[in-house]
């Protein structure tokens, strides 16, 4: 039982750093729907939920080391070194209001799985490195994926080092400010596997009473950032015929989006997604003629050839505004991850883990992104999902039975152990 507690209670004492006001949840029905966790990069609830896992990583006998865009690993060696490593984690950082689960059981869930091989003295031929990967959420520096973007060498370490956050402030900086700017290079040269485990963060599992899901692809993701500049007017003086309304020609995008994503599901049996999840109205006065809008769209799907379509759909709608209009317009695509097939070597082992333990698995694709598809284009990478409460993830409102937490560590103990001998 002892063990079993340990990550539970990980979990909780991390669920209060970046709730404001602090509070340790144990169960679903102290969540609270207006409350829920900040922890951008660089923020100080980052840098307090970074130390504690360095404490947790080194109470379990692994060796930590911190590199130049501020990834943690911490690693049990193996005792065959001609063996490649087994990397394991997830992330720490947070949208904005966002759950408690999704990244850190990821990360305290590696972290749980090396100290039950401890307690149960198996001795793992491959080294074993848990990896906590800077900025996977994007809520502070703008671009998704960064930690393991730049440790897989899709983004150049400057590059990223000299991004900015709404405060000005760069990423170096930041780093610098919290403690995290580290000096160590990791090369994945030595590594042969990757797994991450995660909330599934949508209502499959749910859905179907099953506790384990094998990620077999990770979607693509492609964001849009429009901007759209009509003329700023008075509501009641500027004749209809007259006006260059920035927000009424952005609402043909919001439809289109939704309308063409719902087609091409139908017409392609695709995976298709397709979301306008941001909106900056100005001056965004009710008697007010819109006269600038800014747009954030999220077009995602696990073939590339579909979300090429409806990206280039969309672009062709955007500028097509300006004629319709008389508006102008701007696009930025400041996010672009290609879909990402996942390891089937690597998916077999875990559902042979799973398997040996008695647990029922379901394979299936993951419709958010992940830094396993980043690892993925290096080394041999697979993603094991719990369930997502209703479905419910990025919200106050995101849970996990404990009893699928439990689950899922014991099928990444089991999996990590079997990969370490292989």
């Amino acid at each position: 039982m002892k063990s079993k507690n340990r990550l539970k209670e990980d979990l909780m004492e991390t669920s209060r750093i970046g709730r404001n006001p602090p509070k340790v949840i144990k169960r679903y029905d102290q969540l609270d729907p207006e409350r829920g966790i900040i922890r951008p990069t660089g923020s100080d609830a980052n840098k307090k939920i970074r130390d504690f896992t360095v404490k947790r990583m080194e109470a379990a006998g692994l060796n930590v080391a911190v590199d130049e865009i501020g990834n943690i690993f911490g690693k049990r060696d193996g005792f065959k070194t001609s063996k490649g490593t087994v990397m394991c984690g997830s992330h720490l950082d947070s949208v904005v209001n966002g759950g408690m689960f999704d990244g850190p059981l990821g990360v305290f869930g590696a972290i749980e799985a090396v100290r039950r091989m401890n307690d149960e003295g198996i001795k793992n031929e491959r080294p074993i490195e848990v990896v906590v990967f800077t900025g996977e959420e994007g809520s502070a520096f703008k671009q998704t994926l960064l930690g393991s973007s730049v440790l897989t060498g899709k983004t150049e370490l400057e590059q990223a080092l000299s991004m900015k956050n709404e405060q000005g402030i760069t990423l170096d900086e930041a780093l610098r400010n919290i403690g995290y700017k580290g000096v160590f290079k990791r090369s994945l040269d030595d590594v042969d596997y990757m797994v991450e485990l995660h909330i599934e963060q949508g209502p499959i599992l749910y859905r179907e009473g099953l506790s384990i899901g094998i990620v077999e692809n990770i979607t693509g993701i492609v964001w849009i950032m429009a901007t759209i500049l009509g003329e700023e007017n008075h509501a009641g003086t500027t004749p209809m015929k007259m006006r260059k309304d920035a927000l009424v020609a952005a609402s043909e995008i919001v439809s289109f989006i939704n309308k063409r994503a719902n087609e091409m599901v139908e017409e392609l049996s695709s995976c298709t997604v397709g979301t306008v999840g941001r909106l900056n109205v100005f001056p965004n006065g009710t008697n007010a003629v819109p006269g600038k809008v800014e747009m954030g769209i999220d077009i995602r799907d696990v073939k590339q050839e579909n979300m090429e379509i409806l990206r280039t759909q969309t672009l062709e709608m955007i500028k097509g505004l300006e004629k319709k209009f008389g508006v102008e317009t701007d696009v930025l695509m400041p996010v672009t991850h290609s879909p990402a097939p996942l390891s089937l070597e690597v998916a077999d082992v875990i559902e042979q883990s799973a398997r040996q333990i008695g647990i029922n698995t379901k394979r299936m694709n993951s419709g958010a992104g992940h830094d396993s598809q980043n690892m993925a284009s290096k080394v041999k990478t697979g993603m094991i999902f719990v369930p997502s409460v209703r479905g419910v993830s990025h919200s106050p409102m995101e849970w996990t039975e404990w009893k699928d937490v439990e689950k899922g560590i014991q099928v990444l103990t089991r999996a990590l152990t079997n990969l370490s001998k292989l």
